[in-house]
């Protein structure tokens, strides 16, 4: 399999001088095409940034970053905006959907900044939406959704582009157990599809649903295991 995420000597730092907070520290690890990985750890682990280097939301102080082998350190803004949204498909905690629009329309909007025209937006919405079961659900409003609904039309939408990777950033947060465990099955699903999914949680019963685990304390790497 060949590599999708390459992080060597990772570090980030912020601040300056006798301020400065060390969020990773000479991190390096490698994803392959179609792992189902979890990054974990608590809060100020460096997980977050962790994941904002491997999602090119932002850069790291020192270090390599190959992502979908594109070097992240050598690529202007819009590159790395490019690579986003071609390569990455974000699940957030709070959903983020544009409460104006419908859910077809949510999934739709990521294809229209890489091309398609407005049919090929729709049936691509539309084909994935059935995936999370939400075919019921297209001409509805954010707000007209359950957080699990919310959810589903979230995952949709990362996976509107035909990502090589989701990365999740605690996807069953804001849910409860029940709800929580069925969006973990979507993304069993999605990884069995061939896409590579990263989870970033704090919750070890979330991380054990991955077959990688990756435990980040203190911005080091203190575990790595696969299962």
């Amino acid at each position: 399999m060949s590599e999708v995420v390459i992080l060597q000597n990772v570090s980030k730092i912020y601040g300056m001088k006798h301020e400065a907070v060390h969020a990773l520290r000479d991190v390096s690890f490698s994803i392959e095409h179609g792992e189902y990985v979890s990054i974990m750890g608590p809060s100020g682990s460096g997980k977050s940034t962790c994941m904002n280097i491997i999602g090119a939301l932002d850069r790291p102080s020192s270090g390599l970053v190959r992502i979908n082998g594109s070097d992240t350190a050598a690529m202007e803004e819009h590159e790395l905006a490019m690579l986003r949204g071609r390569a990455i498909g974000f699940v957030f905690q709070q959903y983020h959907l544009l409460t104006s629009m419908t859910v077809l329309e949510n999934v739709m909007l990521p294809l229209r900044y890489m091309g398609f025209d407005k049919q090929a937006r729709r049936k691509r919405a539309l084909e994935v939406l059935e995936q999370v079961s939400m075919s019921d659900r297209v001409r509805h409003y954010p707000a007209e959704l359950s957080g699990g609904q919310k959810q589903r039309a979230a995952i949709a939408r990362a996976m509107a582009a035909s990502p090589e990777i989701v990365l999740a950033d605690e996807p069953t947060g804001a849910l409860d157990s029940e709800t929580g465990a069925l969006v973990l099955k979507m993304f069993e699903q999605v990884n069995r599809s061939g896409t590579t999914v990263i989870l970033v949680t704090h919750d070890v019963a979330v991380a054990r649903e991955a077959r990688r685990r990756i435990k980040i304390y203190d911005g080091v790497i203190v575990e790595d295991t696969c299962v």
